[in-house]
């Protein structure tokens, strides 16, 4: 059995510059996690037009997970063929391993930062 698998790096792409640029800007540990939801969402919302947009609760960046990132149930029953069918999960993953880089750095930036904060 061949299974006919969709392609979304197209929109990958059109949001990737903008994505980066957003992690970039990124200032506390929360921000990042914020831009990853909305862009992660905003590429769902792309795949699916129809998605309800309350349904971007159900996703959160979580960089103790090796995907990078959680789908609660309602987000991924709605999504299931997408991701049974596609490379969807595959951008999604390189969309969070992006946030967790901006998050390990604002995190050692955080600790050399209050090493100088330190009083003697």
């Amino acid at each position: 059995m061949i299974v006919d698998m969709r392609s979304y790096v197209k929109y990958e792409k059109e949001l990737e510059h903008e994505y980066r640029e957003k992690l970039n800007e990124a200032k506390r540990l929360g921000d990042v996690g914020d831009v990853f939801v909305e862009y992660a969402f905003k590429l769902l919302k792309m795949v699916k037009p129809e998605l309800d947009d309350s349904l971007i609760e159900d996703i959160a960046f979580d960089p103790e997970n090796p995907k990078g990132y959680k789908l609660i149930e309602n987000l991924r029953r709605e999504l299931e063929e997408e991701f049974n069918s596609s490379d969807l999960p595959a951008i999604l993953e390189r969309m969070a391993k992006a946030a967790a880089h901006r998050y390990e750095h604002i995190l050692k930036d955080n600790d050399r930062t209050d090493v100088f904060r330190k009083a003697p």
